[in-house]
């Protein structure tokens, strides 16, 4: 991403959500997150697709760590549980009674945990920063 468009990306991140912080939630934090968030359901046995967006994830992490929460929910038998107890928390357990089978899977939600994109698989990170503008854009 050219210096340009990040500078554009992190201004309409203050512009949207100012004063609001954003971290990678787990079960014990999850209420808290009140801002855009990005979801992404892997299972630990996911070795060559989830490893492949493992990193863009946290790249873009890196660069939008002001305008999303960012959640990490493993789908392998031993963590279901606690994933599930962490989705319901953050309002959104549907999403992952309805994708957990499908890992690699990234979610992009609005603040009101509305489901702007279902992203399922390996991509470019273009394909993440389209609908994270677009959640942005969402209020």
């Amino acid at each position: 991403m050219n210096l340009e468009r990040l500078m554009g990306v992190l201004i309409s991140c203050l512009m949207v959500f100012s004063g609001l912080w954003a971290t990678t939630v787990s079960a014990e934090d999850a209420p808290q997150a009140q801002t855009a968030m990005i979801v992404l359901i892997f299972d630990t046995h996911c070795k060559t697709a989830c490893e492949l967006v493992r990193p863009i994830m946290k790249e873009i992490k890196g660069e939008m760590k002001d305008c999303f929460t960012f959640v990490e929910l493993d789908s392998s038998g031993e963590k279901l549980s606690e994933s599930q107890k962490a989705a319901k928390e953050l309002g959104i357990h549907g999403f992952l009674a309805d994708y957990a089978q499908f890992v690699p899977i990234v979610g992009v939600f609005s603040a009101k945990k509305k489901c702007i994109k279902v992203i399922q698989g390996p991509k470019g990170k273009e394909v993440y920063m389209a609908a994270l503008q677009k959640a942005l854009q969402c209020k």
